[in-house]
């Protein structure tokens, strides 16, 4: 019986022996084609990788800064840019050039210019031919990939800078500089007004002379100092131009009673030059004390001019309809010839900034960024305590009506000793980050 038993187990061993070469011999396909498969598997989503990371590239390349479209867009109006989906196929095929296992690949781009955007999408398509996945049938395998991208074509802007450089402008920066005009002039005057009498009261050379920073010297180097900002900020050539204004060089050279904005630089691209040009801003040179009644800082008149010098605004999208902005720095202090509203002596007026016209020219679909250099207060003087101070006391008007002129956005308040030139850089910033479409 024993000898029996281990018979029977014998032949179990054998039998068991005998199953599991077979089932060996049916998995080692199936293994191999697992195995097989998986690789197959892994070298498609790796082509498949390959070929949507060379269409992100082409569709994000066709459109950057410095591509054909981008630059052809400058030029023309909406629709289709040939020459940017010959360029983003182009980069296609370069992406991949290097892969060999790929067959009846192709790529078709499309590149689309609406209004201020420009738009390109790449799509591509292969054939991957497995090696194992075949035997299961599975002999081509496509592969299609997409690739979208979309870019803000920044605006042509026009800047036209209004400064003020009338007397009050000379008014120390900083109450440290109002303090030292007062101690070293007879009467306390805390005006460096520039005059040509012989009453030895030109205050502006004895500003300088005594090393005094004055209002307008802050806004002639913030000036030149944005003309360079601009130049940095181009993403294109000849983005922007600017052109540079003021209230008149000598009070005896103006109209008395309609004076017009004097052209310190013509509008250009050559920022450069502009920025030369504005070393000429100074303040405005009075014959005498009193001239003409001290009323040298006529908005209404000023203002009108501008909008009667500034052309219409183009949507910004091609060189040739640039939009427009009128990109003014005061104190904000109105004193005019207008007989309708006297309250200074016969046909003068001193107030706060009529804010008319800047309505007018911001119809003509012009925006209008201000940037108002704080009117400080000036206790030692008797013109300022009698006719300024109640405009300049909290809530300021001159501000208020300051703030009421620009548009929705673009108001900057600023002390001289805060910065101006700061102030007026990010003034900029807001404009040309506010892209504005006409119609």
């Amino acid at each position: 019986m024993f000898g029996r038993r281990f018979s029977i187990q014998g032949d179990i061993w054998r039998n068991v022996r005998g199953n599991v070469a077979i089932i060996v011999a049916f998995a080692i396909p199936v293994i191999v084609l697992s195995v097989g498969g998986a690789i197959d598997f892994n070298r498609m989503l790796q082509l498949r990788n390959e070929m949507q990371d060379a269409a992100d590239v082409a569709s994000v390349g066709a459109v950057a800064i410095n591509s054909m479209a981008f630059k052809a867009s400058t030029q023309i109006g909406s629709g289709e840019i040939a020459v940017g989906e010959t360029q983003a196929i182009t980069m296609f095929k370069s992406g991949m050039q290097n892969t060999t296992d790929l067959t009846g690949m192709m790529a078709s781009a499309t590149v689309i210019k609406t209004t201020n955007t420009l738009t390109s999408t790449v799509t591509a398509t292969g054939t991957f031919k497995p090696l194992m996945l075949g035997v299961l049938g599975f002999s081509a395998l496509p592969i299609a990939v997409t690739s979208k991208s979309i870019t803000t074509i920044p605006p042509y802007i026009d800047f036209y800078l209004l400064l003020d450089n009338s007397p009050s402008m000379g008014v120390g920066a900083t109450t440290a500089d109002i303090n030292k005009m007062v101690a070293n002039t007879s009467d306390k005057c805390a005006f460096a007004c520039h005059q040509k009498d012989m009453e030895g009261k030109d205050y502006y050379t004895k500003a300088k002379k005594l090393g005094v920073t004055t209002r307008i010297d802050v806004v002639r180097q913030a000036t030149q100092n944005l003309m360079t900002k601009a130049g940095q900020n181009q993403t294109m050539a000849n983005q922007f131009r600017m052109a540079i204004y003021d209230f008149g060089l000598s009070a005896d050279t103006i109209d008395a009673q309609n004076p017009t904005a004097y052209q310190v630089s013509a509008l250009t691209t050559d920022l450069v030059q502009s920025a030369s040009n504005a070393a000429k801003i100074d303040l405005m040179v009075m014959p005498y004390a009193g001239y003409n009644s001290d009323r040298q800082t006529n908005f209404k008149s000023t203002l009108t001019s501008m909008n009667n010098l500034i052309p219409a605004p183009g949507d910004g999208l091609t060189a040739a309809a640039p939009q427009k902005v009128l990109f003014m720095v005061s104190d904000g202090a109105n004193d005019s010839y207008d007989c309708n509203y006297t309250n200074g002596n016969t046909c003068r007026r001193i107030t706060p900034l009529d804010t008319t016209q800047c309505a007018a020219i911001k119809a003509r679909g012009i925006r209008i960024a201000v940037l108002y250099t704080t009117y400080l207060p000036l206790p030692t003087n008797s013109f300022y305590n009698s006719w300024l101070a109640k405009y300049v006391a909290a809530p300021s008007q001159l501000a208020t009506q300051m703030q009421a002129c620009a548009s929705p956005g673009l108001y900057f308040e600023v002390s001289p000793s805060q910065g101006i030139s700061e102030a007026m850089q990010a003034l900029f910033n807001k404009v040309v980050t506010v892209v504005r479409l006409n119609g």
